[in-house]
């Protein structure tokens, strides 16, 4: 079965490409939104099937050929960056809606024993690689690809 696409959002470009390695092989990252400018004006395009302006540059795998089933986003975007991404997707025409999924703050980040508490393993590849399961297992609840779950989900 070929991996899901899906959009990552990060704000630290090497934990990005970390967590689009882990997620690998039931989804694929097609593409990464670094900032939340960014990501409200590139995830409507990759919605709607279209190749952003940085597609050739971008961090994901570049495969525009799919559109995305879900877009996850990194601890680094506050609620109203989050929501400035959701909101530039509403009203488009030919988007399709799709689950968001966000972190749970109210559970400890990777890495932590209690929430706010500084990380136990290094903000690289442990980090990356337990955020990445913490997606996987919240986009398998979701069941993607057998029906229309949308909303927002916390990992």
């Amino acid at each position: 079965m070929s991996p899901l696409p899906i959009i990552v959002c990060g704000k630290n470009p090497e934990i990005a490409k970390l967590v689009r390695k882990n997620l690998l092989p039931e989804y694929e990252v097609i593409h990464i939104c670094l900032d939340a400018s960014s990501g409200a004006a590139e995830i409507p395009l990759v919605l709607s099937g279209k190749t952003p302006p940085n597609g050739s540059t971008n961090l994901g795998s570049q495969n525009y050929s799919s559109v995305p089933v879900a877009i996850a986003t990194g601890g680094g975007f506050d609620d109203e960056q989050f929501k400035s991404m959701q909101d530039a997707c509403k009203g488009v025409e030919g988007i399709q809606e799709v689950p968001w999924l966000r972190p749970d703050k109210s559970m400890p980040r990777p890495g932590q024993t209690a929430v706010n508490q500084s990380p136990q393993m290094a903000e690289g590849e442990d980090f990356a690689r337990e955020t990445a399961q913490r997606v996987k297992e919240a986009l398998g609840k979701l069941k993607l690809g057998e029906g229309g779950q949308t909303g927002v989900f916390l990992f």
